[in-house]
């Protein structure tokens, strides 16, 4: 079936109309084909547009593009229950000796206008990224876009669901070839809008989930190797749910490796939902997920053979895992909006491999909600939830090994496959006898965060009852873990909020509930806010950090938590809680009778290390061994 390509135009009919296009096999596969001047309306009725395209495959060439959809002009499905797709697959090279390029695939590429009229539409492109195989210098995967758009892209009135997927081009094996100096795995993008992008009203559905491409095996000489990128929902330009109650889902997953190099890659980024310019989801009840996995670091050296041994191969780390990362305008409009970021960190690639001293790698950095500029939620009973876990670290890995080996600068030319244990009993003379040992990183690695909200950066949730909860975990050791991190500020409003801030890690770590040196407004209400940590399954007495401030307005709140802060409760009956200590095991100072402001300041002494909570405004202070008030704290 050969392209579609507009003009002609097209102008349909009030009832159903069908455009079904598909080409394969060239350098440029489009589908369906709409140029500068030309104009696909369909008018009213329940109408299908589809386009598919695929890349040629090459032997020793470049690969082609394929793009489904392509819209330079103007695309009207007109009213009705609508159904536009778009697939675009790259294609694949094979034995390129210098430079094996798998090209782009978009499934619906925009930079005209598309306009899906009323009604409820269905929108989805899918985007597969090319691959290359074979022996190779240099090697790149390409990307895969679900949706690609740069120009106007409206949805119209209507409960309308739009659905990208972008999956980037994998690696295949370079064995029995040249080494591959340049590594590069395909990006997958789910929703790419750098143009204008309107869902219109209605209770619309918009999921986007980009997957980086994979890289296989490597080879010992492999120098470069970088992973691509998994991006769901990708905004640089502006993106509006309009109102109703939406429903916008982005998921991310970063590349991994499935074989190595001597050193070998990280795991790469998977983003959830990622916008660096405007982007505003609407009045009414929106949910707003985000969901980012970082990708496995690779093994290091599982290729190689004992010749090696003088050598140390490094495993790959984990690749960081964000789940909404905001750096421009981000806007939930009024209405009772949930907006959860969910960050997992890629696990660490093992550490000794082929019978080699190898070092494992860390796992991956997890963060739920990034933010740094302005993140609000506007009116209405919100919930903000980021949580953020750590990958694991690696462990090491027997693999038999293959001779040549190395013994005192000889090399005997047999090839034979052992095992790791038998070496030092059948090779007395191998310069390093301790074949299989793990190193294992001792310092304090992988973060792990909740909620961050960096420098100059502010999260706002409106009035009405809002809940803020970061929650970071990591099952490894040496790890940092950070509830919610605020160097910004965070207002909740006035209302009655919840502000919880939680922390687990291991032995060896650091782990705060709340830390930062911003600013966290309650405002006026029954505010209650709560810092906690645990490192290896001990509840911590010291659960926030950094000198951060926290003001609760007016109103009862209720406060748990100690640390290196100031807290000012405001106005009301306020309660400070830190049961986690006895009377006796802190000391309290500045207390002066009959200021109104009631100030306090409570100090513990943790080996030597003097920890002051600086307090006002509160009536109720609760330890574990009894409850006083404020003039018979001392």
């Amino acid at each position: 079936m050969p392209r579609l390509t507009i003009p002609p135009n097209f102008i349909g009919t009030s009832g159903i109309d069908t455009l079904v296009a598909q080409e394969s096999n060239t350098s440029v596969a489009i589908g369906i084909d709409i140029l500068n001047s030309g104009v696909i309306s369909t008018l009213s009725g329940n109408d299908s547009i589809t386009g598919t395209a695929t890349g040629t495959s090459q032997f020793g060439k470049a690969a082609g593009t394929g793009i489904g959809i392509n819209n330079s002009g103007t695309l009207n499905a007109g009213d009705g229950s609508d159904t536009i797709a778009g697939t675009g697959t790259g294609g694949f090279s094979y034995k390129l000796k210098l430079i094996t390029t798998g090209i782009n695939g978009t499934g619906i590429n925009n930079t005209g206008s598309l306009n899906a009229g009323s009604g409820g539409d269905t929108i989805t492109g899918t985007g597969i990224g090319g691959s290359p195989n074979g022996s190779i210098t240099n090697r790149n995967s390409a990307n895969g876009i679900g949706i690609s758009n740069s120009g106007s892209l409206n949805a119209g009135s209507g409960n309308d669901t739009i659905t990208g997927i972008g999956n980037g081009g994998s690696n295949f094996s370079t064995s029995g070839g040249n080494a591959a100096k340049y590594r590069k795995d395909g990006t997958g993008i789910g929703i790419s809008n750098s143009g204008s992008f309107d869902a219109g009203d209605g209770n619309d559905t918009i999921s986007g989930a980009g997957t980086a491409g994979a890289g296989s095996k490597g080879s010992a000489d492999d120098i470069i190797g970088e992973s691509g990128t998994g991006t769901g929902i990708s905004n640089s330009g502006s993106f509006n749910a309009e109102n109703g109650n939406d429903t916008i889902t982005g998921t991310g997953t970063g590349g991994f490796h499935k074989g190595d190099d001597f050193e070998a890659d990280d795991g790469s980024t998977g983003i959830g939902i990622s916008n660096n310019g405007s982007f505003d989801a609407g009045n009414g009840n929106d949910t707003i997920t985000g969901i980012g996995t970082g990708g496995n670091g690779a093994i290091g050296g599982a290729y190689i053979s004992v010749g090696f041994l003088g050598y140390s191969p490094k495993s790959g780390d984990g690749g960081t895992g964000i789940g909404i990362s905001n750096s421009s305008s981000f806007d939930a409009g009024d209405g009772n909006d949930t907006i959860t970021g969910t960050g997992t960190g890629g696990n660490g690639g093992g550490g000794t491999t082929g019978g080699v001293n190898g070092e494992s790698g860390y796992g991956g950095t997890g963060i739920g909600i990034s933010n740094s500029d302005k993140l609000n939620t506007g009116k209405g009973e919100d919930t903000l939830i980021g949580t953020g876990t750590a990958g694991t670290n690696g462990e090491y890995t027997i693999i038999p090994i293959t001779f040549p080996i190395v013994i005192k600068n000889d090399t005997i030319p047999t090839a034979q496959s052992i095992s790791p244990s038998s070496i030092s009993s059948q090779n007395k003379n191998i310069e390093d006898p301790t074949i299989i040992t793990r190193s294992s990183k001792s310092s304090i690695g992988t973060t792990t965060i909740g909620i961050q909200n960096i420098k100059k950066a502010i999260i706002t949730t409106g009035e009405n009852k809002d809940t803020i909860k970061g929650s970071a975990k990591s099952l490894q050791a040496n790890t940092l873990a950070y509830g919610i991190f605020n160097d910004g500020i965070i207002d909740t409003g006035n209302d009655h909020d919840i502000l919880t801030g939680q922390a687990t890690t291991t032995i060896g770590g650091i782990a705060y509930g709340i830390y930062g040196q911003g600013i966290i407004k309650t405002g006026n209400g029954n505010d209650r806010v709560s810092a906690t940590s645990k490192i290896d399954k001990v509840q911590q007495k010291v659960t926030i950090g950094g000198g951060i401030r926290f003001e609760l307005g007016a109103g009862n709140d209720y406060f748990k938590g100690f640390g290196s802060a100031i807290v000012d409760g405001g106005k009301g009956f306020d309660t400070l809680d830190v049961r986690a200590f006895k009377r006796s095991e802190v000391s309290v100072s500045g207390v002066i009778s009959g200021n109104s402001l009631n100030p306090a300041n409570i100090t513990f002494n943790n080996n030597g290390n003097l920890i002051t909570l600086s307090t006002t405004g509160f009536e109720n202070f609760i330890f574990a061994d009894s409850s006083f008030s404020y003039t018979s704290l001392t």
